[in-house]
């Protein structure tokens, strides 16, 4: 699973591949210990960003008075995100499909003056002829 991930959000930044983790395990919930050890397995970073994100994100996330509470399992306290974490998730993916779409329409563009310049010499070429 791990190379799977590797493969498919590769250069994704740290912070998008633990707002996935989050989403991805929004069903049974997450701790910050387990979000701390899934990124820890595929990023270099600190502990004190990603105790940083999660404060950010999950515990304390933006345009809220005070701090999120969890929901409590026989585990103890487990996490669901915001839903402005799964946005930020959905937009980044909508963000990499639309460069995506962006870079074949340039390269489909480029094809299209292609084609028209070679049409231009043809018709001038034999334009003369005739």
């Amino acid at each position: 699973m791990k190379k799977d991930f590797q493969r498919k959000h590769k250069k994704e930044p740290w912070q998008i591949a633990a707002a996935r983790y989050c989403v991805a395990n929004s069903e049974k919930g997450f701790t910050q210990k387990d979000l701390m050890e899934y990124i820890k397995s595929f990023y270099g970073v600190s502990d004190k960003y990603i105790e940083q994100f999660y404060s950010e994100e999950i515990s304390w996330p933006a345009g809220r008075g005070h701090p999120r509470n969890f929901q409590q399992d026989a585990d103890g306290g487990r996490w669901i995100p915001p839903l402005d974490l799964v946005s930020k998730v959905t937009d980044y993916d909508e963000l990499k499909e639309a460069r995506k779409n962006a870079r074949q329409a340039f390269r489909l563009a480029i094809i299209a003056i292609i084609i028209s310049a070679v049409s231009l010499v043809v018709n001038v070429i034999y334009g003369y002829r005739n």
